[in-house]
């Protein structure tokens, strides 16, 4: 985030987009970036949830709470006051300036503030470092989120500045309700849904 905010202050967004293009999107990196970007996808991580649910519901619940009050909270401002921002492909078509992208990735037009894949993404691998006392779990959970997010650059479905927006959100709103969850009253109540569902009854 130290790099990320002062480079969008200090950067032209379309600059910075055509920069990642020009230089990384390449066919040896295409397949990787365009089934990486899943990962952000809210089926996925409720899917993900859901088999949790069979090893420990209190981890499922969470990744689960995390994960629908920050993307609910993107979708929100998106929508509501962001409906007019423009994603990738939209803005250079119009400049009649050209794009590297990806074949068969479907590209959406509007909407690109904040990023919710990267949202989604941030969420999830909060979530998982939360639960890890590993040092080197957590920083391939915090890598993988970002590459989650640059995917969505990659892709040309955002620009820089929604990655790192949706990023903040996912970290802010995820360190809340864990916060709310694992330190306040509602721990003790949690505390015991660390098992397998089928084991609650």
């Amino acid at each position: 985030m130290c790099i990320a905010i002062p480079t969008i202050f200090c950067s032209d967004k379309l600059q910075l987009h055509l920069f990642f293009n020009d230089l990384l999107v390449t066919p040896a990196l295409n397949n990787f970036f365009k089934y990486i970007t899943y990962i952000g996808d809210g089926a996925f991580i409720l899917l993900l949830a859901f088999l949790l649910l069979f090893i420990n519901v209190q981890k499922s619940l969470t990744i689960i709470s995390c994960y629908l009050i920050s993307a609910g909270f993107t979708q929100g401002i998106k929508y509501a006051f962001f409906g007019d921002a423009d994603r990738p492909s939209l803005v250079f078509e119009i400049k009649h300036i050209p794009l590297k992208l990806i074949e068969d990735v479907d590209l959406n037009i509007h909407h690109s503030f904040p990023s919710g894949h990267t949202t989604a993404a941030f969420s999830l691998f909060f979530c998982l470092s939360f639960f890890s006392k590993n040092n080197v779990l957590q920083f391939i959970y915090f890598t993988s989120a970002l590459l989650v997010a640059f995917s969505r650059v990659y892709l040309s479905q955002h620009f820089f500045e929604d990655i790192t927006v949706g990023s903040l959100i996912g970290v802010v709103f995820s360190l809340l309700v864990c916060y709310i969850l694992y330190e306040t009253k509602i721990t003790s109540t949690l505390n015991k849904l660390q098992k397998p569902i089928w084991r609650l009854f």
